[in-house]
């Protein structure tokens, strides 16, 4: 099992639609956590707010583990996002970014019990919303074994990643590896974009599908082709990709071990 997280430098660049097509089109029992400081928003909008006996969000499992650290606790959080096939899986984020100052001290033991996540969960997938900000759950970030940043192929986009990629930089070090992933169409290409964050490199793209995004940000009803849709079948191909790329990563550093 492994921890992939999401991440932006701002703008909207659409992460937790993307991170909510990634799992959904994953394969294999795979958790979704809203980890961003600034708040979860699967519930209201994917959901549209209409989930019963949802037992609380990721405050409320932080605070349950600061009394008892069993990992099998965080199971009393989690949500299904497909009730019938229960693989598409979900940690719910906090409802007021107020509450944010609460997980500060939290970060660590959340990453701890997310790490040893068992009952049949193939991989975690943490979408930490907006990087670089005093409340970025950097410690989060740390534990995690890919980063990933989403970002619009523009200008302003490069511009607002470069320092929030120079503090992840000075939190996180070399552990952990980063990687781009573009979301819809700009002026730059892949390579300019790569050139442009320190030769990061830029690992899937992401089509802009307001159509089949709505489903996903807002609830609307998904049509019979929604499997087919440009922006299912993208974050199909990007979930393939960001296990390649671990696993190509982890294969290299054992053979550097190994030396």
């Amino acid at each position: 099992m492994a921890i992939y997280t999401l991440m932006s430098p701002g703008g909207s660049p659409g992460i937790t639609t993307t991170a909510l097509a990634i799992t959904y089109a994953w394969g294999g029992r795979t958790l979704l956590a809203e980890c961003d400081p600034k708040g979860g928003s699967v519930i209201q909008g994917f959901l549209t707010g209409q989930i019963e006996g949802m037992p609380g969000n990721l405050l409320d499992f932080a605070l349950a583990i600061a009394h008892d650290p069993d990992p099998g606790v965080l199971w009393k959080y989690v949500v299904s996002l497909d009730q019938d096939v229960l693989a598409w899986l979900l940690l719910p984020g906090i409802r007021d970014p107020r509450h944010s100052v609460q997980l500060e001290a939290a970060w660590d033991a959340i990453a701890s019990v997310l790490k040893t996540a068992t009952n049949g969960v193939v991989d975690v997938v943490l979408d930490v919303g907006r990087i670089g900000g005093p409340d970025a759950p950097m410690r989060l970030i740390a534990a995690s074994d890919l980063a990933l940043m989403l970002i619009r192929p523009s200008l302003r986009q490069v511009a607002d990643a470069r320092p929030r990629l120079d503090a992840l930089g000075r939190h996180v070090g070399a552990e952990v590896p980063v990687a781009i992933c573009l979301i819809g169409e700009g002026d730059y290409t892949a390579k300019q974009i790569s050139e442009a964050l320190y030769g990061l490199p830029v690992i899937g793209a992401i089509p802009w599908d307001p159509k089949s995004a709505a489903v996903l940000s807002d609830g609307k009803r998904a049509g019979p082709s929604f499997n087919r849709a440009p922006l299912i079948r993208g974050a199909t191909d990007l979930a393939l990709t960001m296990r390649s790329h671990l696993g190509k990563l982890q294969e290299a550093g054992d053979e550097a071990v190994s030396r």
